[in-house]
């Protein structure tokens, strides 16, 4: 086990258009999806809009997508790495989370055939200094000199059903999750 401190952070300031209302609100038998990571991995929020949680940061000024959360977010980080999200994992468990920050890499992200910016594990000096250069998410992974790069094999040692992984973050997915008669939740 590994003495690295870490946090996790979590972007919940979108603008859910994709999902077709707020997806951090959404209920998944009983209990949102923001929920779902609070309660497994005591995050930092990251949000445009009050959400009422102990540890949140309420981001000011004119919506700048998630590379503006994480450069709000970045500033209240406490721990030498920091796994960042968003509230469309709401499976994503401490195990990953913990699994991916113990390695010794600037950058450890999950990659399943594209880059993962929130499936990923920033050291946080590296984070500070990448977030200045980064023109969009995805560069906080790609401008590091070194990264380790997760795949399902590896995923599966640490979430056998893959839900950790499993991407709640369009309209489709909510049509499915608000119809189906056979949703497995998991936990």
């Amino acid at each position: 086990m590994s003495s690295i401190s870490f946090d996790v952070m979590v972007l919940a300031g979108g603008m859910s258009r994709r999902f077709g209302c707020d997806k951090c609100s959404f209920r998944i038998n009983g209990k949102t999806m923001l929920d779902r990571l609070v309660s497994e991995l005591d995050p930092l929020i990251v949000t445009r809009h009050k959400r009422g949680y102990k540890r949140e940061v309420v981001e000011e000024g004119e919506y700048g997508g998630p590379l503006k959360g994480v450069k709000e977010g970045v500033k209240h980080v406490r721990g030498e790495k920091v796994f960042i999200t968003g509230c469309d994992y709401p499976f994503l468990t401490f195990r990953v989370v913990s699994s991916m920050c113990e390695k010794n890499y600037k950058v450890v992200s999950f990659y399943d055939g594209k880059v993962q910016p929130l499936l990923s594990c920033y050291s946080v000096s590296y984070l500070r200094d990448a977030i200045r250069k980064a023109s969009r998410l995805s560069d906080l992974v790609t401008l590091s000199d070194e990264i380790y790069y997760v795949g399902y094999y590896e995923m599966k040692m640490y979430d056998p059903l893959l839900a950790s992984i499993q991407d709640y973050d369009s309209i489709t997915t909510h049509t499915k999750l608000r119809f189906s008669n056979s949703l497995v939740v998991i936990k």
